[in-house]
């Protein structure tokens, strides 16, 4: 169903232009103060409709990123991931000398509990031989 104009007075002295399709408002104009202006103001708008484009000014047009700033980050990630690597292999190196010592007590206690205690046989096992 195509769409229409109409022109309509809600009050003495007063016209506006209503664009209707299948029972809808499209769009409203002004009020005009004789019914020749909002004519008029139809006929421009017929003709202006005809040619007009869409101009979507809600959406930012995506700037091209060239390939130097694409390295850029690339590198700067290979960096920055080199860099916590860093930090980590310090923290674990800075934790060695702790270690290192609590692990030799350990091992002395160790040799220590071995070489004090007297040293237990296995009690002997009985061989039993088997019939055929």
């Amino acid at each position: 169903m195509a769409a229409k104009f109409e022109i309509r007075s809600p009050k003495a002295g007063e016209f506006r232009w209503v664009l209707v399709s299948q029972g809808r408002t499209l769009a409203t104009s002004e009020s005009y103060s004789r019914k020749v202006s909002a004519e008029k103001a139809i006929e421009s708008l017929r003709k202006a409709a005809a040619t007009a484009t869409v101009n979507d000014t809600t959406v930012k047009p995506a700037a091209a990123k060239p390939a130097a700033a694409k390295a850029a980050r690339a590198t700067g990630k290979a960096i920055g991931k080199a860099a916590a690597a860093t930090r980590k292999t310090a923290k674990t190196a800075a934790k060695a000398p702790a270690t290192a010592k609590t692990t030799v007590k350990r091992a002395a206690k160790t040799v220590e509990k071995t070489v004090a205690a007297p040293a237990k046989k296995a009690p002997a096992r009985q061989r039993t031989t088997r019939k055929a």
